[in-house]
C-alpha cells in the first residue's frame, strides 16, 4: 500500500452537479501518492447534470503550487467516465491558460472504464493556484463521470510588483562589472505591451537591455563598438508574441563571450553578438523594472515595466530576496510591493460562434460603448444593437482590417488603421 502524503487542503468547485444545485466548495486533498487498490479511496465522483462541452471541474489549492502530475478515474462503479480532457490553470481563477505539450494545447487521454486509474506525469511542472479539468469526450455508454487526483508540492517564490514608476537597482560593489560570462533568469507577468524589464550600461558604450515591445520580448546587447573604425557591436534579438496576457513567462539569458542563449518559456534561441569584443563592461548598477533617468534620450523614451516579477537571479545573486530583505534601495518615485496586484479588467476570448449579450437600458437617449480588442482576423462583427422604438440599429465590425461603424444601416465610417495585426 502506497503512503499518502498530504501537502495541503484544497477547495473543489464544478459546474452543475446531478442534483441541479449551485456549485458548492468541498474539501479534498493534494496528494503526492495514493493507494489506488483501496475501494474506499475516492469512492463516488463527479457527474454534471448535462454531459456537454461546457462542463468543468475546478480545484483551488488556496495558494500557488507546483503541479507535476494528474490522474483520473470514472465515477465509482458506473458507466460514466471521461475519455479525453484538457487541463487549464490560473493564478486568479479568471484568467486561464491551457496546458501545452510539444508546442500544442494538449488533450490528455482519459479512461476506458469507471475504476481504472490513468495517470499523466506532466512534461514540465505547472505553477498555479487553480486547475480546471475540461472534459472533451466521454463514455458512449453513459455520461461524464470523473474522479481527479492532482500531484504536486508547495511552491514559494519572492514576488515583486512594479507599478510602472519604481526602478530596482542592484549596485556593484566595485562600481564596475566586467564579465565574460553572464546568467540572468527571471519570471514576469504583465498586461502591458511595453516596458523595460532590465537594463545596464557602461561609460564605454556597452549595454544590455531586456524589454517588451509590442508585447514581444527584445534583448539588446552591445559588447563594444569602435567609433573610429568598422566595429559595430549593437545586437538585437526579438522573440515571443502576445506576452501581455498576464500569465507568467520565464526568461533565461546565458552569455559566454559573444555566444548567447535566450530562452523564453523553454524555447531557446541561440545567436552571436556583432563586433569583436567578448566582455560586457557595466558601470555602477544593473536595474530591474526600468531605466533610471539620466538625461539621455534612452532613459526618457522607454516605458518602465508595470507588472510582476519573481525569482530574479543575476549571476547567482537572488535579487528578489535582497529586495525583500531591504538590502536594495528602489529609485524613482513609486511603490515596490511584494505581492502581485491583479488587474481589474479580465480579457474574454471569442471564437467564431460565441458572443456576449448585455441587457440594454430602457428610456435612455444616450448610447455609449467602449472596449479594447485585438485579433488576427481581417473581418468580423464587433458589436450590434437595436435602437428603441424601431429607430434602427448600430453595428461595428471589421471589414478588410478596418473598423466600420454602421448607423441605421446607411451611415458608414471607416477607420484608416490596419488592426488585424494581433495588437
Amino acid at each position: 500500500m502506497a503512503q499518502v502524503h498530504k501537502c495541503s487542503d484544497v477547495s473543489l468547485t464544478r459546474t452543475s452537479p446531478v442534483e441541479q444545485q449551485p456549485p458548492v466548495p468541498v474539501t479534498v486533498r493534494l496528494l503526492r501518492s495514493v493507494d489506488h487498490t483501496s475501494d474506499n479511496e475516492g469512492a463516488g465522483g463527479w457527474s454534471p447534470s448535462d454531459s456537454d462541452h461546457y462542463q468543468w471541474l475546478q480545484v483551488d489549492f488556496g495558494n500557488r503550487k507546483q503541479i507535476s502530475a494528474i490522474a483520473t478515474q470514472g465515477r465509482y462503479s458506473s458507466s460514466d467516465w471521461v475519455t479525453q480532457y484538457r487541463m487549464l490553470y490560473s493564478d486568479t481563477g479568471r484568467n486561464w491558460k491551457p496546458y501545452h505539450q510539444d508546442g500544442n494545447i494538449w488533450a490528455f487521454p482519459g479512461n476506458t472504464n469507471s475504476d481504472g486509474v490513468v495517470r499523466h506525469d506532466l512534461q514540465h511542472p505547472v505553477i498555479a493556484r487553480y486547475v480546471r479539468v475540461v472534459p472533451l469526450d466521454w463514455s458512449g455508454e453513459g455520461r461524464i463521470g470523473l474522479r481527479v487526483e492532482v500531484y504536486g508540492c508547495a511552491y514559494w517564490a519572492d514576488v515583486i510588483n512594479f507599478d510602472g514608476h519604481v526602478v530596482l537597482p542592484y549596485r556593484f560593489r566595485n562600481k564596475k562589472m566586467k564579465t565574460l560570462k553572464d546568467v540572468i533568469a527571471l519570471k514576469f507577468k504583465t498586461s502591458e505591451s511595453e516596458g523595460v524589464i532590465l537594463h545596464g550600461e557602461g561609460q564605454q558604450g556597452d549595454y544590455i537591455t531586456l524589454e517588451l515591445k509590442k508585447a514581444k520580448l527584445v534583448l539588446s546587447l552591445n559588447l563594444g563598438s569602435n567609433q573610429l573604425g568598422p566595429i559595430y557591436g549593437h545586437t538585437s534579438v526579438m522573440t515571443g508574441t502576445l506576452l501581455d496576457d498576464h500569465h507568467w513567462h520565464s526568461v533565461v539569458i546565458e552569455r559566454q563571450g559573444r555566444s548567447i542563449n535566450l530562452t523564453l518559456d523553454r524555447n531557446m534561441q541561440h545567436f552571436r553578438t556583432n563586433g569583436e569584443f567578448d566582455y560586457l563592461d557595466l558601470d555602477y548598477e544593473i536595474t530591474f523594472g526600468g531605466i533610471p533617468f539620466s538625461g539621455k534620450p534612452s532613459s526618457s523614451s522607454r516605458k518602465n515595466f508595470k507588472g510582476c516579477m519573481e525569482s530574479i537571479n543575476y549571476n547567482g545573486i537572488n535579487i528578489t530576496d535582497l529586495a525583500r530583505r531591504k538590502k536594495l534601495e528602489p529609485s524613482n518615485v513609486g511603490n515596490l510591493s511584494f505581492s502581485c496586484v491583479e488587474p481589474y479588467t479580465v480579457p474574454v476570448f471569442f471564437n467564431a460562434t460565441s458572443y456576449l449579450e448585455v441587457p440594454g437600458r430602457l428610456e435612455q437617449d444616450l448610447f455609449s460603448v467602449s472596449f479594447q480588442f485585438r485579433t488576427w482576423n481581417p473581418n468580423g462583427l464587433l458589436l450590434f444593437s437595436h435602437f428603441a422604438d424601431n429607430l434602427g440599429n448600430v453595428e461595428i465590425d471589421l471589414t478588410e482590417s478596418k473598423v466600420a461603424v454602421h448607423i441605421n444601416g446607411t451611415q458608414t465610417k471607416m477607420s484608416q488603421i490596419d488592426i488585424s495585426s494581433g495588437q
